[in-house]
């Protein structure tokens, strides 16, 4: 349930703002030494407890569990239910996050998007971390169970273990799979936000976690070329580093051409009107017509990173879409 890229500028932002204010860098090996840095304020400690949550996986997956909410309440949400599920929605994505710091410490040091991070500068201790993701996690399941609904709480419970067991601790450091496995865990926010309100499983709710389940691949696909050199060093099997670019350009063509009429049953079920089918329709097709240019593409790298960052202006107006459309 955890969407990487749209962590990229909150989460390091708060990484350098950490660095900068408490006065120096710290040696990368802290957390193995049992070190930490010394005359730390209550605000870099802040920072950091706010950093290992990634704030921008947080709003993203925030984002998708109000749409998802908000389709199934026909635009009429109760305000209790939907304050209540996108608090409790948060917190297991914040203990998914925290828990994801605590289990990659070891190689995060070794990419430029991650070395900034707490842990693997010694700024926080990994057995705080650890207990931080579990409370959170805890307190976010135990919220959706008491205050929403059982179906909600279960749908955030997957979500967690697949991101943190199946995902990080399983398929990432040993298939090229972990993207598909990983696109599970990114699905569930919308599915979350549907049951809380349904309480149950229909047509669209399945539309709504499949939308965003086609949608990781070829989002993180794109970071992975992009950053292809730093999965390397870190010993990530992703799919352009075991592959090459050529097959993960087709992989990521083959999955927009998945995703594309996907997003476009919504309408076919009457969870959304023209606004959203229109919206959706443009969309899709300058998504496909992106993909579709990577084949010529003269710099592999460039358009990887069009491709990436189209795909978070793709989600992001389809959800708005998805909002503005319901009847």
């Amino acid at each position: 349930m955890f969407t990487e890229g749209f962590n990229l500028a909150v989460s390091n932002v708060w990484g350098r703002r950490s660095l900068k204010d408490s006065g120096s860098m710290v040696v990368l090996d802290a957390t193995a030494a049992g070190e930490l840095p010394v005359r730390r304020s209550w605000r870099d400690t802040y920072r950091d407890y706010v950093n290992v949550t990634k704030p921008g996986i947080t709003m993203s997956n925030a984002m998708t569990t109000f749409t998802g909410l908000w389709v199934a309440a026909r635009g009429r949400p109760d305000l209790a239910t939907l304050c209540l599920t996108l608090a409790g929605s948060s917190l297991v994505v914040m203990s998914g996050c925290a828990l994801n710091n605590f289990m990659d410490r070891d190689i995060d040091h070794l990419m430029t998007r991650t070395q900034g991070r707490p842990l693997p500068n010694g700024r926080l201790r990994a057995g705080s971390v650890m207990l931080f993701g579990i409370l959170l996690g805890v307190l976010g399941v135990g919220l959706l169970a008491a205050f929403v609904n059982t179906l909600a709480a279960t749908m955030a419970l997957i979500g967690l273990f697949f991101y943190v067991i199946v995902y990080t601790g399983v398929t990432k450091r040993t298939t090229t799979l972990s993207t598909v496995v990983g696109s599970v865990s990114g699905a569930m926010p919308p599915l979350i936000g549907w049951t809380a309100v349904t309480g149950s499983v229909d047509a669209t709710g399945w539309i709504l976690f499949t939308i965003m389940f086609l949608w990781q691949s070829p989002h993180f696909l794109a970071l992975g070329m992009r950053r292809m050199k730093e999965y390397k060093a870190a010993g990530i099997p992703l799919l352009p580093v075991v592959y090459g670019f050529a097959p993960t350009k087709r992989q990521i063509v083959l999955w927009t051409v998945a995703l594309v009429p996907v997003s476009l049953l919504l309408y076919t079920t009457g969870a959304a009107n023209w606004i959203y089918l229109a919206t959706a329709g443009v969309l899709g097709a300058i998504y496909l017509y992106k993909a579709f240019r990577g084949f010529r593409a003269a710099d592999d790298i460039a358009w990887a990173t069009d491709m990436f960052r189209y795909s978070l202006i793709y989600l992001t107006v389809l959800s708005i879409a998805m909002v503005a459309g319901v009847y």
